[in-house]
């Protein structure tokens, strides 16, 4: 799986440059996305579940092809890389209904839109709102089905196999266990650990941890190689979420396609909301962070507040901090200057992306 040297060519996501190689890697992750996402029947599910998997920035299949490296077997590491995508978009089709949320990258949610077309055709308004929930469900669980499928059809050795089916069924564990948490913490005064943990299981394990350990299990690399790129992955989607968090409250809408009153209003239990709540000025607060009625002017408020508290600025240091530790880590890890080169701009990406 050979791959040409230097950035050489602008990649489609973003202002990131990608090498004119890994370019042609991710064209034909995107072309096997297509495939495994296609309809194999004229049914509305199977519709909704395709139209899920457009419109992503494609880091974790990037994290895939990275971790892999000149090593494995090219067809199984596009495959993988198209899988992982395919159960990224699986789970934020079920976030979605979970938090409620009516946009996803700009457009309609999988359930609102099949709201909204059940409502167009005549459908009485409660039947409708139960049918665009259960089209999202159903259409997030194919997704999922159809990315195990595709692990399970991996042209590779048993031992590999069994390594591969063990990262993503600890990562998707532990993305579920999260979930949950996330909505069980909601509105409450959370300590630190907690969030933590929520961090890592919701976000990191899944999208960073999982996909560099499957590229470098793919792709053949040593044993303390696959757990020194587990550990970035891990501390690297926390820096991540961290960055989220602060774009999900000061966020600029048309770029993240999320409104900013969606973790407001759902109390989303954040390093933020935690920091903020320490300060005497949240009680101003309290009443909407959390409240699902919350408009504009409590968006105002709550962001007044954490700007006010010192908690954005806390975060914005953990950002910092954290960046520093994965910056020592990478240099440290026993991995080829290539890898380590694309770790470094994937970590900038993270940091000091607006969406």
């Amino acid at each position: 799986m050979a791959r040409a040297a230097g950035r050489a060519a602008a990649g489609a996501r973003g202002d990131a440059v990608i090498p004119v190689e890994e370019s042609t890697l991710l064209a034909e992750v995107e072309d096997r996305i297509r495939q495994l996402a296609t309809p194999t029947a004229p049914h509305p599910v199977q519709f909704a579940a395709s139209h899920a998997v457009h419109g992503g920035k494609l880091l974790r299949p990037r994290l895939v092809l990275a971790a892999a490296g000149d090593g494995g077997d090219r067809a199984a590491v596009v495959l993988a890389a198209a899988a992982i995508e395919l159960l990224h978009a699986a789970l934020l089709v079920h976030d979605d209904v979970i938090d409620d949320d009516d946009e996803r990258r700009g457009v309609p949610s999988v359930a609102r839109a099949a709201r909204e077309a059940a409502a167009a055709s005549g459908i009485a308004p409660h039947v409708a709102e139960r049918l665009g929930l259960a089209t999202a469900i159903v259409a997030g669980d194919a997704l999922l089905v159809r990315a195990l499928a595709a692990i399970a059809r991996l042209d590779v050795s048993l031992d590999t196999r069994v390594q591969v089916v063990d990262i993503i069924e600890r990562a998707m564990l532990r993305a579920a266990e999260s979930e949950h948490d996330d909505v069980l913490l909601a509105g409450r005064e959370v300590d630190e650990g907690a969030i933590q943990q929520v961090l890592e299981g919701k976000t990191a394990d899944y999208s960073f941890r999982a996909p560099l350990e499957l590229g470098a299990v793919l792709g053949g690399r040593s044993p303390a190689a696959t757990t020194a790129l587990g550990e970035i992955g891990l501390r690297l989607g926390v820096v991540y979420q961290l960055r989220d968090d602060v774009l999900g409250v000061f966020g600029d809408q048309q770029h993240t396609g999320k409104s900013v009153l969606s973790d407001i209003r759902a109390g989303t239990p954040t390093l933020l909301s935690a920091l903020a709540r320490r300060d005497p000025s949240w009680q101003r607060i309290a009443g909407d962070y959390g409240n699902p009625a919350a408009d504009a002017r409590a968006a105002e408020r709550v962001q007044r507040v954490l700007r006010e508290s010192g908690a954005l600025d806390a975060v914005e240091q953990r950002i910092d901090e954290g960046s520093a530790t994965l910056r020592q880590l990478i240099d440290a890890a026993p991995i080829d200057d290539a890898l380590r080169a694309e770790l470094r701009h994937i970590l900038e990406r993270c940091v000091e992306r607006d969406r």
